[in-house]
């Protein structure tokens, strides 16, 4: 059975710190929304997401964004059983996704004074800096539906745990999937 674990949350949540770690101790196939993002907004003649976000009509970019996002993750299960997905944000890709493999989102919950900082050290700027950063990405987040993915997530992990307890709960979750 061909499985997706997907790793969802806010900016600064910590899932790409986290996904890393998972893809090390599973040795799953790895991708991530920012490089699947990128590729497509490449396509489509621009250097961000974020700028083809605003410029398309919001359809079309949700369209065309998971369309493209399904795909990649469809080529790579054919080599694989397992992948892992970091921050996946789109609503009508995990139900496409669903219909055809085994879908499991975990999303990883942290304050916002915790992403903040978490924000701040990794671009060194100020928390306030930091707070508009968080407002552009969470805009595409909410554009996309992430609110419906966070609601009927399969597993909560507390976030503003240390990195270690964080990785802990969820391989144990993980590996509680993969037997049933």
């Amino acid at each position: 059975m061909k499985r997706i674990i997907i790793i969802t949350g806010k900016t600064g949540a910590g899932k790409s710190t986290l996904c890393k770690s998972l893809q090390e101790y599973f040795q799953f196939p790895l991708l991530s929304f920012a490089n699947m993002g990128k590729e497509f907004a490449n396509k489509n003649g621009y250097q961000r997401i974020r700028q083809c976000h605003l410029d398309m009509k919001l359809e079309d970019f949700i369209e065309g964004i998971s369309t493209h996002i399904f795909d990649t993750i469809d080529k790579q299960l054919n080599t694989c059983d397992y992948i892992l997905v970091d921050g996946l944000y789109i609503a009508k890709t995990v139900l496409k996704l669903k219909e055809k493999y085994e879908c499991n989102v975990i999303y990883l919950q942290s304050s916002d004074i915790t992403r903040y900082q978490r924000i701040a050290k990794r671009l060194s700027i100020t928390i306030e800096q930091a707070k508009e950063e968080n407002k552009i990405k969470e805009k595409l987040k909410d554009d996309v539906g992430i609110e419906i993915l966070i609601k009927n997530s399969n597993q909560t992990i507390d976030g503003d745990k240390n990195k270690d307890e964080v990785f802990y709960k969820t391989v144990k979750y993980i590996k509680s999937i993969i037997k049933s």
